[in-house]
């Protein structure tokens, strides 16, 4: 309520061992066996909960037009039937953020949908991860559901968490906000799973947020930090593609990743191996530069075009500028 201006009762929040188990639980209370599940590609895992479950996985394709997240137009057809809508701002992989009125369209066809529903088929819901949400930059505004479209709050869970906004990656406290009765019915699963924080780190997670100076200064200088070093990443890439080698990226808005595009596939490299995959790309970016990057094929994003997300979150600014050469040199080095 605070930061964001979201007012819930208190039954409408639960508290677990990280945001994972929030999504697990978000599938568990709200898909059957057969049930539709909406989602973009590159995202987060969402085929895994769907294989998990049983669902039938509806992967939407996007592209580096719309900073690889979904329009209304390409969700609309899938949505009439579907049971879940998974979406994530900012997003991971690809470290960009939804505009307000991209996502507003997006809210506005989950509520169309759910007024066109009789009484006997059950809603359309969304499930917004935005366990990222502190970490967007130059101007960037994060935007979620309910604060666009307050009549969305019926339909949406919002799955946050510490680990990403405080680089507390051992600090596994996750919380979910939704409808008390999709809450309930979430707290009875993961309480069989025993998903939950432990107490102690309840308390200090509480004593510190309730703190909002605290959480300022910390903001500050993390967001300055990751800021600082995905605009070197960027800036490295935009000059190596200036120079004329086959790399691009887009700018970073948020999160700790950078989209960046080896278009390499089908080049050679000096020990005469073809790199005919993302993954082949990957292991000589690896080897030849010492640069680790993950394919969007890994988040299921099916097409083999050179895209993947770099991340800055163990990486200084010197780091990253000390890599530069050594991609250049790789890149150089293919025929």
């Amino acid at each position: 309520e605070r930061e964001l201006g979201l007012r819930y009762p208190m039954d409408s929040v639960l508290i677990a061992g990280g945001a994972r188990p929030i999504i697990y639980g978000v599938y568990r209370t709200l898909v059957d066996p057969g049930d539709t599940v909406v989602y973009p590609a590159p995202s987060w895992n969402n085929n895994h909960y769907c294989t998990l479950l049983g669902a039938r996985a509806v992967r939407v394709t996007t592209s580096a037009a719309t900073n690889f997240l979904p329009t209304a137009e390409q969700l609309a057809p899938h949505l009439p039937g579907a049971r879940l809508l998974a979406l994530c701002s900012p997003q991971n992989p690809t470290g960009t953020c939804f505009g307000a009125q991209q996502l507003a369209d997006v809210v506005d066809l989950v509520l169309a949908e759910n007024r066109r529903r009789g009484p006997t088929e059950r809603p359309l819901f969304v499930m917004f991860d935005q366990v990222y949400w502190t970490l967007t930059f130059d101007g960037v505004k994060h935007v979620d559901p309910v604060s666009l479209r307050p009549a969305a709050a019926p339909y949406v869970v919002y799955v946050d968490g510490l680990s990403k906004a405080f680089s507390a990656t051992g600090l596994r406290v996750g919380y979910g906000v939704g409808p008390p009765e999709i809450m309930r019915r979430m707290s009875d699963v993961l309480g069989h799973v025993g998903a939950w924080a432990p107490r102690p780190e309840q308390a200090a997670s509480a004593r510190f947020l309730e703190d909002a100076e605290a959480v300022r200064a910390f903001k500050r200088t993390f967001v300055g930090g990751a800021r600082a070093r995905l605009k070197a990443l960027h800036d490295g890439l935009t000059a190596l593609k200036k120079a004329g080698a086959p790399v691009d990226a887009i700018e970073p808005m948020g999160a700790i990743y950078l989209t960046v595009r080896f278009d390499v596939v089908g080049r050679t490299a000096p020990d005469g191996t073809r790199l005919a995959t993302g993954d082949d790309v990957r292991r000589y970016v690896l080897e030849r530069a010492q640069v680790g990057v993950v394919p969007f094929n890994s988040f299921d994003y099916r097409l083999d075009d050179g895209w993947f997300r770099c991340s800055v979150g163990a990486v200084g600014v010197d780091e990253i500028e000390r890599a530069m050469p050594r991609l250049a040199a790789a890149l150089e080095a293919l025929r």
